[in-house]
């Protein structure tokens, strides 16, 4: 090419009128130029110098070895400035590195900063390293403090044999390990800690430390218990486990959702005025022998106040608390420095007792302490009323088993739910007979349903039936019952049940029918006597006037009645007189009514008749059955009648008056010569 270009003769390189020398001193030049430029790592000017058209032309204004030499400079002067632009470029990526990792780490500080968890680094020393602020608020110790220091230099009451052997198996193993326990913070309070370790590696996969998180789940813990305990309280309610037992679990699970805590529960006496031990498991025997009966009032402790007042008091101090200057002495020997007590109430707000923590330190309760006395003097108030439910119920069956009086409960159905031993005495069935079946299977009375309709219409009104009803025993004997139904309601108003309770008054019954006989019927023949006829008659005239139809009256008087006695003694009159009212019972309708008035005299009221000739058959049939033959035992006798008829409305509308008739006919028909009926004439 250096041949080429020193032969090359053309017009063109004349005509421009620079020789060869002249423009190797230019390119001489500008190259002397280029090589800081290059050297600076410009770009304008390395853009230049590696295009083709500047080295085609430098190559034909220079020979070939000054060429090579150019060429070597300019490559040199190239290469020097990479290297520059490298340098300038590997510190610039450093230096946006180091702001990278800059704002990373603010950023992750930021990020463990505000969140809840406890977050922390150790070494395999167990050191720590690194934390967040959560982290350092909960140990209430400053940063210098915890750099430096293990768990165990930090935490008190910790399982250090645990917490060694769980940063044991993480660095050992490289398995993340997760466990809960109970950690107190810097204020000593406990929480309990749900902690997962992660082991920390370098590049190299050795494991360097320890990245603990830890999450404070006390809230979740005690909502868990608190929801579980209290299913088992309410099971062991439903179950009727004794008061005593229910409220020591109460305690129980208080003090296990609260560790430190120490839990009571008083109650009030039937007087309303002192306070006795329900359980306090956990306090002192001498403490609770020393308050066991005290009399409450408004400065007798937390308990006795909250009694006496129906409202919490809170002692967070009890050195210092007013309502405690006479006890002071007595809680602190048995190491009692708080008391918060709430009142145990019924659902009408009676006091039944208290229930207190206690606090071994000067303390106030969290929200979630007080949350929680609220709950359990709810607790404890169903199951002390429950208790005393039981006991009254306990008395009352007992009561009931124990009556002399027959007791039935039956569903709305009038199904037997229950019948207590009295009623299987008296009718001879067993209770597993009874129940399942209906009322009525007991009663044979033709009226039940009646009886039955008769209670529904009582009680539906609020009301208690009482009425008399005749039951059947298993051998087929009837017995007479007082019975009383009352019905049993649910909340919303609705029958449910109904409760009968009855007494047997058979002999009840046996008695008024025996005064019934001796007040209304004759005690030799078994007729109504004179005060019964009158009411009879009375209500046969009202019938007549009602009716408009007719009725008699029919006066019998036995002719010489005086010589049967005198001949063979009253008692054989008195079987006369005894046959003599079983023929007019034989000779009249069940509904008319007959009635010895006296010595051998008799009266029949004839019901419904048509006419006079009607009462006449019956008054003529009378006395053919009257004058047969009578054995009165000593002998056989005959005797005749005398019998007056009067009829209503025709002769009389009025008692007295229709009696005075017949017994006007009644003589007419013995002055016409005896053994005859006469109907009443007016004379």
């Amino acid at each position: 090419m250096g041949k080429t270009w020193r032969h090359q003769t053309k017009p063109a390189a004349v005509s421009a009128g620079v020789s060869r020398l002249q423009r190797v001193a230019s390119l001489a030049g500008g190259l002397l130029i280029l090589f800081p430029l290059l050297a600076s790592g410009n770009e304008p000017v390395l853009t230049v110098f590696n295009t083709i058209d500047f080295w085609r032309y430098t190559a034909l204004v220079m020979g070939g070895g000054q060429f090579i030499v150019i060429l070597l400079l300019a490559r040199f002067a190239y290469q020097k400035s990479q290297q520059v632009k490298k340098a300038q470029t590997i510190s610039s990526d450093l230096s946006e590195k180091t702001q990278l990792l800059s704002r990373q780490h603010e950023l992750l500080r930021t990020l463990m900063d505000n969140l809840p968890n406890l977050i922390s680094f150790k070494n395999k020393a167990g050191e720590y390293i690194e934390f967040n602020r959560a982290f350092e608020a909960f140990t209430g110790k400053s940063r210098g403090q915890i750099l430096k220091h293990t768990e165990l230099e930090l935490f008190e009451d910790i399982d250090a044999a645990s917490i060694r052997e769980q940063d044991r198996l993480v660095i050992a193993t490289g398995v993340t390990q997760q466990a809960s326990c109970w950690i107190n913070d810097g204020g000593k309070q406990a929480h309990l800690m749900h902690i997962v370790k992660v082991p920390l590696r370098a590049q190299k996969g050795e494991r360097t430390g320890i990245l603990s998180i830890s999450q404070d789940i006390t809230a979740q813990h005690q909502q868990e218990t608190i929801y579980t305990y209290r299913n088992r309280i309410l099971e062991m309610m439903a179950q009727g486990k004794p008061l005593q037992d229910v409220l020591n679990s109460l305690i129980s699970f208080t003090e296990d959702t609260f560790p430190g805590l120490i839990c009571s529960v008083l109650l009030l006496d039937k007087t309303g005025k002192h306070l006795y031990t329900g359980a306090a498991p956990s306090l002192p025997e001498f403490y609770n022998q020393a308050i066991d009966g005290v009399r409450i009032g408004s400065d007798v402790g937390s308990c006795g106040a909250a009694a006496y007042t129906g409202r919490p008091v809170i002692a967070s101090d009890i050195s210092t608390h007013p309502y405690w200057k006479d006890f002071t002495g007595l809680a602190l020997s048995a190491g009692l420095k708080a008391c918060w007590s709430i009142p145990i109430k019924s659902r009408q707000g009676t006091v039944l007792g208290t229930f207190a923590l206690y606090h071994r330190e000067v303390a106030d309760p969290s929200a979630a302490q007080l949350e929680l006395l609220q709950a359990n003097s709810q607790l404890a108030s169903i199951a002390i009323e429950a208790d005393q439910m039981d006991q009254q119920l306990h008395k009352l069956s007992q009561a009931v088993a124990c009556s002399a009086s027959f007791v039935m409960i039956t569903d709305a159905e009038l199904t037997l739910e229950y019948v207590n031993p009295s009623l299987e005495t008296v009718t001879g069935y067993g209770a597993d007979e009874l129940i399942g079946r209906k009322a009525g299977f007991l009663s044979c009375d033709k009226a039940e349903a009646d009886i039955i309709r008769d209670i529904w219409n009582t009680v539906l009104t609020g009301e208690i039936w009482r009425g008399e009803r005749m039951l059947q025993k298993k051998n087929g004997d009837r017995f007479w019952i007082m019975s009383s139904t009352a019905p049993i309601k649910n909340q919303d108003n609705e029958i449910t049940h109904l409760v009968s309770v009855g007494e047997d008054i058979t002999q009840l019954k046996k008695d008024q029918e025996r005064m019934e006989m001796l007040a209304f019927y004759d005690p030799l023949t078994g007729l109504a006597n004179r005060r019964l006829f009158k009411d009879r008659l009375d209500q046969a005239l009202k019938k007549v006037r009602r009716n408009q139809n007719h009725m008699a009256l029919l006066y019998l008087d036995l002719d010489h009645f005086k010589d049967v006695n005198d001949e063979y003694g009253h008692d054989a009159g008195d079987e006369l007189l005894k046959e003599v009212a079983n023929r007019l019972r034989q000779s009249v309708r069940d509904s008319d009514v007959i009635a010895r008035i006296g010595g051998d005299e008799f009266n029949v009221i004839l019901h419904d008749l048509n006419c006079e000739q009607d009462a006449m058959s019956v008054a003529e049939k009378v006395l053919r059955v009257v004058t047969e033959p009578i054995d009165i035992g000593v002998a056989e006798v005959t005797v005749s009648a005398s019998i007056g008829v009067t009829l209503a409305p025709d002769d009389a509308e009025e008692a007295k008056a229709l009696i005075k008739n017949a017994d006007e006919a009644m003589y007419q028909s013995k002055r016409g010569g005896r053994n005859r009926c006469q109907r009443y004439q007016f004379l």
